[in-house]
């Protein structure tokens, strides 16, 4: 049975921005950065990237905005049955340079994220799951190769690739290079919190140059320990310029007899649809690898819009998926964007793609929203505030809990706490760790 939710539309719009208000407060005399946040916006940008490169920030924010897409199908007549696989290539002077590999969905669909420039496409049976063609396998081409062209933002709709057999080699097409990007290496690797690639700086790093992130710092979906068939997997998604040192105390609190924690990291200024893709593919894989038959998800800020973007995704992917997550959490996410963001877009030098997404009501906002929630899949909605202020010190209550997330939710939990100060709080820990308890022991209830 679910609690009983609140309205919270009657609270006050928050009048702060993402950003802290670095002036002295003069009750008697208007503070024209105060009352200009598109000012202070402008002059916390440059002073943040005063250390690194303005005009690399600029130009990696102005390619991922020129990202583009390949879609298209993949066709299995033939008899024999096996995880669809989909490799994309770049096309190196007619040479295939290997980038990474897509688990087709059920529907035979795939998609890509590529910069613009040339590239091949190819499908294959995966029959030991190790995501890798290999010689007896079934696969072909997406023509006989065709190179394929995509301009800045063009999405290119591929005719469907037919898997009928194995795939005739060319004469004419050398053998490919493998350059897959670090990202995809890491998914399911075991790690430390001490893993130089965890630095904050890094965390910095991937709001502002996040093609310099994935290039360093990479990124993935990493273990902390072996993988044990006999504990449930609970995944930690972190948000905007955070990274897996912000679950610390949350770790150090879980219990690691019954639960084995996965971190997903990625560069946070990135588009949101292109870390949810992801984070889709990196779980079907782990799933693959694992069967595991239940997972757990909790996130943090922008994270929260990462996971429900995920979770809409891995369910339409293979529609068996919804028995497999257990429960899902987001801790004071801004479910309906962020003012500031908007603020951000209009008027910073540098625009950081992810504010595109997080903006209120940006196409993003409006397609994870108006998706209604499973209600196999229980969703416990974190939220909370700061004395004296519209939510808190971040994201306002109204984005934090709108009325149809209340709705969704198993269980509503309001407390009294800081934007990231509630996962240091030993009372939210308590709280925290018996809502996993009990959800793995069976029926969701309420701590």
């Amino acid at each position: 049975m679910k609690q009983l939710h609140f309205d919270l539309s009657f609270q006050r719009a928050a009048k702060k921005t993402l950003y802290p208000d670095i002036t002295p407060r003069r009750r008697n005399r208007p503070d024209l950065l105060r009352r200009s946040p598109a000012i202070l916006l402008v002059i916390l940008t440059i002073i943040t990237l005063a250390g690194c490169s303005f005009q690399e920030a600029r130009r990696q924010a102005a390619a991922v905005e020129n990202i583009g897409y390949i879609e298209g199908t993949v066709l299995n007549p033939s008899d024999r049955q096996g995880t669809m696989v989909a490799l994309l290539f770049r096309n190196d002077n007619n040479i295939p340079v290997r980038l990474e590999g897509k688990t087709v969905a059920d529907s035979g669909y795939f998609k890509f994220s590529v910069l613009p420039g040339s590239y091949f496409v190819a499908a294959f049976l995966d029959d030991n799951n190790d995501n890798r063609f290999q010689q007896g396998e079934y696969g072909a081409m997406h023509g006989t190769p065709a190179s394929i062209e995509v301009a800045p933002k063009q999405t290119v709709i591929l005719e469907p690739i037919t898997i009928l057999g194995p795939p005739p080699k060319p004469d004419n097409v050398p053998e490919p290079i493998t350059e897959v990007q670090g990202a995809m290496h890491n998914i399911g690797q075991i790690v430390t919190l001490n893993d130089p690639r965890f630095k904050p700086e890094n965390y910095t790093l991937g709001f502002w140059h996040p093609i310099t992130f994935l290039e360093q710092a990479e990124g993935g979906l990493f273990f902390l320990e072996a993988y044990s068939p006999a504990k449930t997997p609970v995944l930690f998604v972190h948000g905007a310029l955070g990274g897996p040192g912000i679950w610390t105390s949350i770790l150090e609190s879980l219990d690691r007899d019954r639960f084995q924690p996965w971190l997903l990291y990625y560069p946070s200024g990135l588009r949101l649809d292109i870390i949810s893709d992801y984070m889709v593919e990196a779980v079907t894989r782990l799933q693959r690898r694992y069967n595991f038959t239940r997972i757990d998800i909790v996130a943090h800020s922008m994270g929260g819009l990462v996971t429900r973007s995920f979770v809409k995704k891995y369910i339409a992917h293979n529609t068996k998926n919804v028995d497999t997550i257990g429960l899902v959490m987001t801790i004071n996410s801004p479910m309906n964007g962020i003012a500031s963001a908007a603020v951000g877009i209009k008027h910073s030098p540098i625009v950081v793609p992810a504010w595109r997404d997080v903006a209120p009501a940006s196409g993003f906002l409006r397609d994870i929203n108006s998706w209604r929630w499973p209600d196999r899949i229980p969703y416990y909605l974190i939220i909370s505030y700061v004395q004296g202020k519209s939510g808190d010190g971040t994201a306002s209550l109204q984005s934090q809990a709108p009325l149809k997330l209340q709705n969704e939710a198993y269980r509503t939990i309001l407390m009294e706490d800081s934007h990231e100060g509630i996962l240091v709080d030993k009372t939210f820990l308590k709280i925290f760790n018996k809502i996993l308890a009990d959800n793995t022991a069976g029926t969701p209830r309420t701590p």
